[in-house]
């Protein structure tokens, strides 16, 4: 699987499975997914406020796409993508929430028997804004249609927003649509366990954020640069969790 590194504005097109690293301020993508399975990995590796707009089409076509947003920077995020008929998209995303992200995903079953679900793991700072609108939208037509949403948001400190907007539009009858939503934050019994086990408070914090925001060993298997990029990942938790 190719791994591309994306440095400039410029729309990037993809039409098969790869690894985006995002080193610019500015990200377009446009997919165009068909006929196939697709395994995707975006992450964001800019080291200053990055603005990611990403869309497409999935045509009979099986597509997984992860995002993995660890920078402590600015981050605005609007994704939009339709799902035809026969065709599933599966969206895993994990985002440290530390000064302003805003990101948005819109997701449409425009087709029959179409199969929508993204889950959302999320982790917000002291200080930090976060706002996610979490989209689905099944139109009239895309009969035995499924759209299911999950998001989990752990909140640590005191950030100034931690907002997730589920948001199910249903245009059609014979369908399957879900959204859940847990949040919270740490629980002090759990700290103080971790303590007694001679954990410091930044020890403990790191192993939490590690626990919400890492996926598993295996998660990076089937990516180009999959070590490299767990690597980084780790290495900027433990920045996190340093300052």
């Amino acid at each position: 699987m190719p791994s591309f590194i994306i440095n400039s504005a410029e729309k990037f097109f993809v039409d098969r499975s790869m690894t985006i690293i995002i080193d610019t301020a500015e990200a377009n993508i446009e997919y165009d997914l068909k006929d196939g399975s697709y395994a995707i990995l975006i992450f964001n590796d800019h080291a200053g406020n990055a603005v990611l707009n990403d869309s497409g089409r999935i045509e009979n076509a099986d597509v997984k796409i992860n995002y993995l947003q660890l920078e402590q920077y600015d981050l605005k995020q609007n994704t939009k993508v339709e799902v035809d008929k026969n065709a599933r998209l599966s969206v895993n995303t994990t985002y440290l929430g530390i000064n302003n992200k805003d990101i948005i995903f819109d997701l449409y079953n425009e087709g029959s028997d179409s199969d929508i679900d993204i889950t959302n793991n999320i982790v917000c700072l002291d200080q930090a804004s976060f706002s996610m609108d979490c989209i689905g939208t099944i139109i009239k037509g895309a009969k035995r249609s499924k759209c299911h949403q999950s998001t989990h948001c752990l909140t640590i400190d005191n950030p100034k927003k931690a907002r997730v907007l589920p948001v199910l539009n249903i245009d059609e009858n014979d369908v399957e649509a879900s959204h859940s939503l847990a949040a919270g934050t740490i629980d002090e019994e759990v700290l103080f366990y971790m303590n007694s086990r001679g954990l410091n408070k930044k020890e403990a914090l790191n192993l939490i954020l590690r626990s919400y925001l890492m996926p598993s060993d295996n998660y990076y298997d089937d990516f180009a640069e999959g070590q490299a990029i767990q690597e980084r990942a780790i290495k900027k938790v433990d920045e996190i969790c340093s300052m």
